[in-house]
């Protein structure tokens, strides 16, 4: 048994005994968990919420009591016992081109609720400031031009970088919003 296999068989094991599933994935792998939790809702759960636990994430996923939910689940189990996962490639945790809208929108909800939970930005920006300004300092016996130069370039790439994440996070904002997701 490969290791999506036990994956899958693990989450299968909760989906069958809880009314709350919870799924970990050590190394914050957003396409991992959307497509487990894509998997999930076919059983007749519905998503919870994302938190991040230093490098891992936890994807809390509710069971959804709805008649629809329902369907979804009987049907589900049958294709189970033909021994496939609903909507993924036999053995892998790739969607199929039919599955892979649904699966990107729940990647996209899990990868917003995990930026919403990231330590905040003045903390961020704080420390981002006192590594330049210690890089400055270091280069200073070098010379005033070259520890001004590296110290402005630290800044810039450090500010760069926050500002390509904020407007990520505005990014999937508007795409949630945009299917009546938030």
């Amino acid at each position: 048994m490969n290791r999506t296999e036990r994956r899958v068989a693990d989450m299968l094991r909760q989906i069958a005994t809880r009314d709350v599933v919870v799924l970990n994935d050590l190394g914050g792998s957003p396409r991992r968990l959307a497509a487990l939790t894509y998997v999930a809702v076919q059983y007749g759960f519905r998503y919870g919420e994302t938190t991040r636990n230093g490098q891992t994430l936890q994807v809390r996923l509710i069971r959804d009591n709805r008649p629809e939910a329902r369907e979804r689940s009987t049907a589900a189990l049958s294709r189970l016992a033909a021994g496939r996962t609903p909507g993924m490639r036999p053995g892998t945790l790739k969607p199929l081109p039919d599955a892979a809208p649904a699966v990107g929108l729940i990647r996209a909800r899990i990868e917003f609720d995990a930026m919403d939970d990231d330590p905040d930005w003045g903390r961020k920006a704080g420390f981002m400031t006192a590594s330049a300004a210690l890089m400055t300092l270091l280069l200073i016996p070098v010379g005033w031009r070259a520890s001004l130069c590296a110290g402005a370039a630290m800044g810039l790439v450090f500010a760069v970088f926050l500002r390509l994440e904020l407007g990520r996070k505005d990014r999937l904002e508007r795409r949630l919003r945009a299917h009546g997701l938030l």
